[in-house]
């Protein structure tokens, strides 16, 4: 090794260790260096580095209401509405937002309903079913708005159409006026359409004309399923399913132009298109007319509460908001305690300064998500979440992009920014800060029921994590572009190997200019004044006061003088049963390092499972078991297993556990470890299980 890679080495090193610890004038210093993948060009603009394909990271700044880089609306109070005091406020706020609904329509709004200063007390699910209508508190802090939510599950808001549990069932209503329609349809002939290109060629553009609206279909071929190496997935002995091959990856795009049979597309592509794996039956163009759907409305300046549960997120009663609508927008809104709180059914919706709060870490292996995505063109901007065993931010099954995380701030051990499941595309996670977690485009192979790879074409720009799994699929790129944090390799999940092909890694550890790739994006194609719409007065570090958050201090770990650290101790964990209908005998308290608490089963049960998991791969030797002191000789017989390769293989077993019993077995990398009470002579009450590498 030279010497000035080794001072490279050396410098990269340190940086990743001390990641907290740059002051604005270093970062200010660093940030001079500039990514090979977008950079300013000579002539101002943004130049963009091909993939040997010719793919290249899509243009992000079109996330956001109306498309991104327009201000949120102000729109004029019809309504307002005072607390009730201890009575149920429900049906006084559903009135209200009915009777604005009612209202016509005047430059695209209807009204505010706003909510006086005050504790209003709700029952069930507050609707917004028809365009134009915005519900407003008085503020999300000390002496504003508060919704408390009491009674059974439900929803606090719901924008658009909806059937959740606890809420009335409303459709949006349709237009009365029906335009002329004839469809068209075509077929894509370029042999490979790259990602991030904004045009294609199609067989004939007869019946299709500048504006219209189209549906670019992808099908899901046993070809492609095979190239992603995604048709293996086995989990105990059982073939599991990614994408079935009756499904589509569906985008919506408009015609800017067309210039003989190419379309010029009003947004970049967030996937390739390549016939070798696609034909046939090739990618379909459609023109299309949707149905109306609610826009225009929004949520500003609440607190919604409800009370603090140390629960398992499945049995949590209360959830935050579900937005099936487009160009929507919630800002300024304070959610404290909501499980699966934000749930982005829409387009073009703008999340700004949402806060989720979670005062108990969530509980089972099984994790929620804050904000979960399921629509394009959103953006989440200066938004926070604290919580522990969560996903911060998710993505559904076949999600196009673009949807972009700003400047958002993550807090809480064992948590997460991890696209979920079947191949989304385009998403951008842009100097967010999440010091306790990770930040993973990733293959989750068996995971859920076959969840496989989560995310093509993703970009984390400037961004301040704990870890980073970011891995390339077949013929796709993820990118890891001036990232603060460690960068860890792996096999899909609960596969011991291969170790899958990282990302496109550039300047880690360095910070890149520009400071915000979508807002460098947003002024490219807009102007500065879609910067300061969305309320950025520049793009400089100065915006992005998140990069100050320290992390929190390390939890503790018992370490045992022979053994070494138990590597088990705060790790989720699933049981069978437990006992009563507290978590005062949760399967945590066999985890939590105190020799006074235990894991128990009901009466009459004398068999049970707790299952660990260990979150990534992590090598174990030894398992160190123990019945609680006034309750033990109850266990007869116990196997312990672990997860290795999509399959449970046995570890040990006994026929006794007593105060202590130590079993060890040759060095083995597991995923999740089980172990299952196959008999005893009461119900089985465990105080302690240990896992150590020796």
């Amino acid at each position: 090794m030279d010497r000035t890679t080794l001072l490279t080495a050396v410098l990269c090193f340190w940086l990743n260790n001390h990641i907290v610890a740059q002051t604005p004038e270093s970062t200010n210093r660093i940030n001079e260096v500039k990514s090979e993948w977008v950079y300013p060009g000579k002539d101002g603009k943004l130049a963009y580095k091909l993939t040997p394909a010719g793919d290249k990271i899509m243009d992000f700044s079109y996330a956001g209401y109306m498309g991104g880089g327009v201000a949120l609306p102000i729109v004029p109070v019809k309504k307002v509405i005072k607390a009730a005091g201890d009575a149920d406020d429900t049906k006084a706020i559903q009135s209200a937002i009915d009777e604005v609904a009612a209202m016509p329509m005047i430059n695209g709004f209807r009204g505010t309903v706003l909510l006086a200063p005050g504790t209003f007390i709700c029952s069930s699910t507050i609707v917004i079913p028809v365009s134009g209508v915005v519900l407003r508190g008085s503020g999300s802090g000390k002496g504003g708005t508060t919704i408390r939510m009491i009674g059974s599950k439900h929803t606090a808001l719901v924008i658009g159409p909806t059937r959740d549990i606890g809420a009335p069932s409303v459709q949006a209503p349709q237009s009365d006026t029906i335009q002329p329609f004839t469809p068209a349809q075509t077929m894509v002939t370029d042999n490979y359409v790259p990602a991030g290109s904004n045009s294609l060629t199609v067989a004939n553009a007869k019946g299709f004309a500048v504006g219209d609206k189209i549906e670019i279909i992808r099908p899901v071929t046993s070809a492609w399923v095979h190239l992603m190496e995604m048709d293996n997935l086995i989990r105990d002995g059982r073939a599991q399913t990614w994408i079935d091959t009756n499904r589509n990856l569906v985008m919506e795009r408009e015609i800017k132009a067309i210039s003989n049979n190419k379309f010029m597309l009003d947004i970049p592509l967030a996937d390739s298109y390549d016939t070798k794996y696609l034909n046939p039956p090739g990618v379909k163009v459609n023109k299309v007319r949707h149905l109306p759907r609610v826009i225009q409305i929004g949520v500003e300046n609440l607190h919604i509460q409800c009370p603090p549960l140390e629960i398992a997120y499945g049995n949590a009663p209360y959830s935050g908001i579900r937005i099936n609508g487009d160009d929507c927008w919630i800002k300024d809104v304070y959610f404290e305690e909501t499980m699966n709180t934000a749930t982005l059914l829409g387009n073009r919706i703008t999340m700004q300064q949402v806060i989720i709060k979670h005062t108990y870490t969530n509980l089972g292996a099984s994790k929620p998500t804050d904000f979960s995505i399921e629509g394009s063109q959103n953006l989440l901007d200066r938004c926070e979440s604290t919580g522990g065993n969560t996903y911060f931010v998710w993505t559904s099954s076949l999600v196009p992009g673009p949807n972009v995380l700003l400047n958002c701030t993550f807090r809480g051990y064992g948590s997460r920014i991890q696209p979920h499941m079947r191949w989304s595309t385009g998403m951008l996670i842009d100097n967010c800060t999440a010091p306790d977690g990770g930040i993973d485009f990733m293959n989750r192979g068996v995971a859920g029921s076959g969840h496989g790879w989560t995310m093509g074409w993703g970009v984390a720009w400037n961004n301040i994590a704990k870890t980073y799994i970011i891995q390339n699929p077949p013929r796709s790129a993820n990118w890891a572009i001036g990232n603060k944090g460690s960068r860890e390799q792996t096999a899909r999940l609960f596969d011991e190997s291969p170790i899958l092909a990282e990302g496109y890694f550039d300047s880690h550890g360095i910070p890149v200019a520009p400071q915000s790739l979508y807002l460098a994006q947003l002024v490219d194609r807009l102007g500065m004044e879609a910067l300061k719409n969305i309320g950025y007065l520049s793009n400089t570090l100065e915006m992005f006061a998140n990069k100050d958050t320290k992390p929190l201090s390390p939890l503790a770990i018992n370490v045992h003088p022979i053994l070494g650290a138990d590597l088990a101790m705060h790790r989720p964990v699933n049981t069978s049963s437990v006992r009563g209908s507290t978590r005062e005998f949760g399967g945590e308290k066999a985890l939590d390092g105190n020799d006074k608490t235990y894991w128990a089963t009901n009466d009459n049960i004398r068999t049970g499972i707790i299952e660990i998991d260990m979150e990534n791969p992590v090598k174990v030797s030894a398992i160190e078991l123990s019945e609680a002191t006034i309750l033990n000789n109850r266990v007869l017989a116990y196997k312990v297993e672990g997860q290795i390769d999509s399959d449970w293989k046995l570890l040990s077993q006994g026929k006794s556990i007593g105060d202590r019993k130590l079993d060890k077995f040759p060095e083995t990398t597991v995923w999740k470890v089980r172990v299952t009470i196959l008999d005893a002579k009461d119900y089985p009450a465990i105080s302690k299980i240990g896992l150590y590498l020796e």
